[in-house]
């Protein structure tokens, strides 16, 4: 009898897994495929891989404005990129392997399904006190949109190409779409997002949202918004997308990233009394419980953010809950969301389109990049950060573009988290010259106490 069975060993089930036999508890994981899920092996981290490769090239190109003359015109070898991210994504897949082993967790491979007496794992019978579905998501199909694997595919096929394509259409132009055509452009593929929404990105703030556009635009990327791809024919040459505006384009390659589902399908839910709402997200309750009551969800598999973090926290906090003596389940929030565009975004918190939804009266501090230091020595001037607060200064969202986002709002997900008011983050010490110091100036906007910008906001 094992105290912990999870499905899944991607970054919520192999965390649970770790936490929960640090607490003493006798875990078994499974996994049908490779440890670390889609984060590690077809999503966050191969991605990131290939984005630093495009970030390195972008470098080069701009290395003469810093003084540098580099022969030749530099170009991406994309068989060694490849090579590059693979062995990236194996060194990391093996530390995960070395970590449950370390922790004396049992890991064994194929797919599970619930039956009478717990879970079952090909002829194999499974009984655990507590389970948890941490089993992911996956790609949603998009109607007319047939996918081949070659020409109409994913970013898991994408990730896997021997050659880069000389143009590609990007469906969606949400963060996986706007990431991918970013590194993409930087490495001389020709992009078009086709974005059925009014703008890329749609829940991220609109002013980020415009900035990061015309960001784009300038690196040669096409955005077509407010548009639908109604159907894609392949042909000798690539394919050929119809679209709702009544025209139509002709690419090699096309990538759909039009969203994710649950990935719940031979798990025999409904058999052992576990619920899912309508789109097939499985129900939990404040602690993660599903309708059934020994068993738990973490993760993509229960809808919300689907962030490898957020899976990861929610996978610890469990664990804690289960097997440290909690009582509840201790809160995660707020959680940080990265966007690995050129330049980056990155936010937490809510959204100035959220305040105004929700009546909520709040001022917001602004400070631009081109009047921090570090960003000027770095060349990288374009960004802005944005800091919402309330009257009493309650930090309520913080929303950044530029360079270093993605890093930089890990301070303010704690500020917020500590429930810190605005003019503390704006008078606690940055380092200078740092990025960092454009979120104790935005901060300091708030209350109109920034130093180096004009007016008070």
């Amino acid at each position: 009898m094992y105290d912990l069975a999870i499905i899944g060993a991607g970054p919520g089930g192999y965390v649970a897994a770790i936490s929960a036999a640090k607490h003493g508890a006798k875990v078994l994981l499974i996994e049908r495929e490779n440890v670390g899920g889609v984060c590690l092996n077809r999503g966050c981290i191969p991605t990131k891989a290939y984005i630093a490769s495009a970030h390195a090239l972008h470098a080069i190109r701009k290395s003469f404005e810093f003084g540098i003359e580099v022969g030749g015109s530099p170009a991406i070898n994309f068989a060694k990129a490849r090579s590059r991210k693979d062995e990236v994504v194996s060194t990391l897949r093996g530390g995960i392997e070395t970590l449950l082993k370390g922790n004396k967790i049992e890991l064994i491979r194929g797919s599970a399904a619930f039956v009478d007496s717990g879970l079952k794992v090909g002829e194999r019978e499974i009984d655990a006190k507590n389970i948890v579905i941490a089993t992911g998501s996956d790609w949603i199909d998009l109607p007319g949109i047939k996918r081949d694997g070659e020409k109409i595919v994913t970013s898991d096929e994408a990730l896997d190409w021997e050659s880069l394509p000389k143009s590609i259409a990007i469906i969606g132009g949400g963060v996986i779409g706007c990431e991918f055509a970013c590194m993409l452009s930087e490495m001389g593929v020709a992009v078009t997002i086709i974005e059925a929404t009014a703008s890329i990105l749609p829940p991220v703030e609109a002013g980020i949202s415009r900035l990061l556009t015309r960001s784009m635009k300038s690196l040669g990327i096409e955005i077509l918004t407010s548009t639908f791809a109604n159907s894609a024919s392949v042909t000798a040459s690539g394919v050929s997308i119809s679209l709702s505006t009544g025209s139509s384009i002709e690419v090699e390659k096309v990538m759909v990233a039009v969203g994710r589902r649950p990935l719940t399908e031979g798990l025999s839910l409904a058999s052992a009394g576990i619920e899912t709402e309508g789109r097939g997200y499985v129900i939990v309750d404040e602690n993660f419980m599903t309708t059934r009551k020994d068993c738990y969800a973490i993760g993509d598999v229960k809808g919300g953010f689907m962030l490898a973090h957020q899976a990861s926290a929610e996978g610890e906090a469990l664990s804690e809950y289960l097997f440290g003596g909690s009582e509840r389940l201790r809160d995660i929030g707020p959680i940080p969301k990265p966007i690995f565009t050129y330049p980056e975004v990155a936010s937490v918190g809510l959204t100035s389109e959220e305040l105004k939804h929700d009546g909520i009266e709040f001022s917001t501090g602004r400070f631009p990049y081109a009047a921090c230091g570090k960003a000027l020595c770095d060349g990288e001037t374009e960004g802005q950060i944005l800091v919402h607060g309330d009257k009493n200064g309650k930090i309520l969202g913080v929303h950044a573009f530029g360079e270093g986002a993605t890093l930089i709002i890990a301070e303010a997900a704690l500020a917020m988290k500590a429930g810190l008011p605005a003019k503390d983050m704006a008078q606690t010490v940055h380092s200078h010259p740092t990025i960092s110091e454009t979120l104790a100036e935005a901060a300091a906007d708030v209350y109109g106490g920034a130093v180096h910008k004009m007016g008070r906001k």
